[in-house]
């Protein structure tokens, strides 16, 4: 049997359609385990009392005379991001959980070796970082004043 220009094989019609119920099923299966990028929430407000089964512990707490952790890889380098005019950049050097402090009014954490900026407007601000540790001792660096105008960044180190 002779077969027209226009006529297909049918194995060509098999695979074709093999290979579309492939693509389509991967497809579906993708756009399900994928993510959005961001996402909004609005806040769920209570009457207070008892625990939230979300949060594990409230407290920051160091281990004293914990051997020290190296320094990752790369830290070095984060200095080189600019600061913007009124923001107070927070950069720990320090395997600790530090609470952060503006004006005397606690203001955030910077995790061991993490990073923390907030904008707290030009001008002077009085700066204060505090670790506590499980047998109540403390380590603190500050306070002393720095100039946010033109933005700030302040690392601190043991």
């Amino acid at each position: 049997m002779q077969r027209t220009s226009r006529e297909r094989p049918p194995w060509l019609t098999m695979l074709a359609l093999v290979v579309s119920a492939c693509l389509m099923a991967d497809a579906g299966h993708a756009q399900a385990s994928r993510r959005p990028p961001g996402a909004t929430s609005t806040s769920t407000r209570t009457r207070g009392g008892g625990g939230d089964p979300n949060v594990r512990s409230d407290d920051a707490l160091n281990v004293p005379n914990k051997p020290p952790s190296p320094e990752p890889p790369g830290k070095s380098t984060r200095a080189v991001t600019p600061v913007d005019a009124g923001q107070i950049c927070v950069d720990s050097r320090v395997d600790l959980t530090v609470k952060i402090y503006v004006a005397g009014a606690y203001v955030g954490t910077v995790s061991p070796f993490g990073d923390s900026c907030g904008y707290y407007g030009p001008g002077d601000r009085r700066v204060y970082a505090r670790a506590v540790f499980t047998d109540g001792s403390t380590a603190a660096w500050g306070p002393m004043t720095v100039d946010a105008t033109n933005g700030f960044r302040w690392t601190i180190r043991n």
